[in-house]
């Protein structure tokens, strides 16, 4: 996949995020900063979830990779940057987005807040990801 492609599909993932807050949290998100408080929301109701009834592996997959998009989309659309697939373990290749000599995994960081550390706040990591570059 070229760099075009992943650009295309990581937009076309951001857009589900938004489709996916509408029909199943009733939450309509957009593609700004301020809505990473309500991101933010859904995924602590998915991270409760997950504790009562885990997640399929598959499901966990999509919720992860698209709210991963979505963030690194605002981010990309307030900072900039470009999405990657890093193939370097072939048995795990994950996606980030690169921006000033710096990677954010960003659906590895809804990840973490669904499966492990619910207390990760994901607006946070935004703001120190943003921070990271812009000083």
């Amino acid at each position: 996949m070229n760099i075009k492609e992943l650009n295309e599909l990581m937009a076309h993932s951001a857009q589900d995020a938004i489709n996916y807050a509408q029909k199943v949290h009733d939450k309509t998100i957009t593609l700004c900063q301020q809505d990473l408080t309500m991101v933010e929301m859904i995924l602590i109701k998915l991270s409760l979830e997950h504790i009562e009834q885990p997640i399929n592996n598959e499901q966990l997959f999509t919720i992860c990779s698209i709210f991963g998009a979505f963030i690194g989309e605002v981010y990309k659309k307030n900072i900039g940057g470009e999405w990657f697939m890093d193939e370097s373990d072939q048995d795990a290749p994950y996606i980030v987005l690169n921006y000033a000599g710096k990677s954010f995994p960003f659906a590895s960081m809804c990840y973490e807040k669904i499966v492990k550390t619910p207390e990760v706040n994901i607006a946070k990591y935004y703001e120190l990801a943003v921070e990271g570059v812009t000083q």
